[in-house]
C-alpha cells in the first residue's frame, strides 16, 4: 500500500530537478510526508587522486568555496520555514550522484525517491546512461521520475500491467495513490505482435483476428477485469484496456492520447547480462513517457548493498 512518509529529493540544481522538488513538495503536502534533499558532491580532488601525475595542486579553499556554494542552493531550495513544515533535511555527500542517492535513501528509510531526468536518447544515452535509470534499476524504495514540470495536478493514473507479481505491486501503491489524489485509475495490457507498428485498439483489431490471438485478447481482458474488481472506495473510477503494439512506444503513446498525468509500473530491476540484453520497458519509459513515471519493484526484489557514505566533513584534508 502506499504509504508515503518520506521523500528524498536529489538536487544538481537543474531545472528538471527543481521540477522534481515542486512536485515532491506537493506530494508531502498531500501525504503529510517528510521532505529530504541530497546532493551528490563529485569532488576534484577524490579525482584528481587516480591521476595524481596529470594534477596540478588546486588550492582548497576552492573545493570550500565549492561546498558552500552547494549547501546555500539546497538552503534556497529548501529554506528554514519549510525544514520546519516539511521535518525537513539537506545533505551534502561525496561521491558518484547514482551511489549517493541510493545510500541516501537506505540511511533515510526513503518511502520514495523524487528525482529529475535528462531523458538523454541515442549516442548520448549509450554514452552516458542516465543516474536516474541507474537508480530505478537498484532502489529500494520506488522511484518517481520527471523530465519537466507537470501542468496541473495528477487526475489520471495509468498503471501497464504484464500481470506479474512486479506489476500486480504497482498496482497496489497505485490504487490508494489514486484515492488520495482522487484521480481516475488506467489498467492497461499491450499484447505484442510484430505485425502492428502502432497501438491498436481490441475493437478494431477483433474483427481481424485469428483464432490464437482472440483467445488472447480475452484472456488479457478477463485478467484486467480481475484487477480492476477490488476498487480502492475512494478512486473516481477504473479503466481497464487491452493493445496491440510495442511495449514502452504503445505505454507512451497511449498516456499521451489519454492526457495521463503519472505512470505507475513495476521493474523488475535486471542487472548484468540479463539488462543488457533484455533492457526495461520501466527505464525506456523514463526517457520517452508525456509525463512523470512512478516505478515500483517487487518487495522482495528490493535488495540494494550500498557502499558506504562518504560525508564531506570525513573527507582528508
Amino acid at each position: 500500500m502506499a504509504r508515503i512518509t518520506r521523500i528524498l529529493v536529489p538536487a544538481d540544481f537543474s531545472a528538471t530537478s527543481d521540477a522534481a522538488l515542486t512536485y515532491a513538495q506537493r506530494l508531502a503536502e498531500q501525504f503529510g510526508a517528510s521532505l529530504h534533499l541530497v546532493h551528490a558532491f563529485e569532488d576534484p580532488f577524490t579525482a584528481a587522486a587516480f591521476a595524481a601525475e596529470m594534477y596540478t595542486p588546486l588550492p582548497l579553499s576552492m573545493r570550500d568555496a565549492m561546498l558552500r556554494d552547494a549547501q546555500q542552493r539546497l538552503d534556497d531550495r529548501l529554506p528554514a520555514e519549510q525544514q520546519a513544515r516539511f521535518e525537513g533535511t539537506t545533505a551534502i555527500l561525496a561521491g558518484q550522484p547514482a551511489t549517493v542517492i541510493l545510500d541516501r535513501a537506505k540511511a533515510t528509510d526513503a518511502s520514495v525517491i523524487v528525482m529529475g531526468t535528462h531523458g538523454r536518447g541515442g549516442m548520448a544515452h549509450l554514452l552516458l546512461g542516465s543516474v536516474a535509470e541507474r537508480v530505478v534499476r537498484h532502489a529500494p524504495c520506488p522511484v518517481l521520475t520527471i523530465r519537466e514540470a507537470p501542468a496541473r495536478s495528477t487526475k489520471r493514473i495509468l498503471v501497464p500491467t504484464d500481470f506479474s507479481p512486479t506489476s500486480d505491486a504497482a498496482l497496489e501503491f497505485a490504487l490508494p495513490l489514486a484515492e488520495r489524489l482522487g484521480a481516475s485509475l488506467h489498467l492497461l495490457h499491450v499484447l505484442d505482435d510484430p505485425f502492428v507498428a502502432d497501438g491498436l485498439s481490441s475493437e478494431a483489431y477483433m474483427t481481424e483476428a485469428p483464432t490464437l490471438r482472440t483467445a488472447m485478447l480475452q484472456d488479457a481482458q478477463e485478467r484486467l477485469a480481475h484487477r480492476a474488481s477490488p476498487t480502492t472506495p475512494g478512486v473516481a473510477r477504473i479503466e481497464t484496456e487491452v493493445l496491440f503494439g510495442h511495449g514502452a512506444k504503445t505505454i507512451a503513446e497511449y498516456a499521451a492520447a489519454r492526457e495521463v498525468d503519472l505512470i505507475v509500473m513495476g521493474t523488475h530491476g535486471r542487472t548484468g547480462v540479463a539488462h543488457f540484453l533484455l533492457g526495461s520497458v520501466a527505464e525506456r519509459l523514463v526517457r520517452t513517457a508525456p509525463c512523470p513515471v512512478l516505478t515500483v519493484r517487487q518487495p522482495k526484489a528490493r535488495r540494494h548493498d550500498a557502499a558506504p557514505d562518504h560525508d564531506v566533513e570525513r573527507l582528508p584534508a
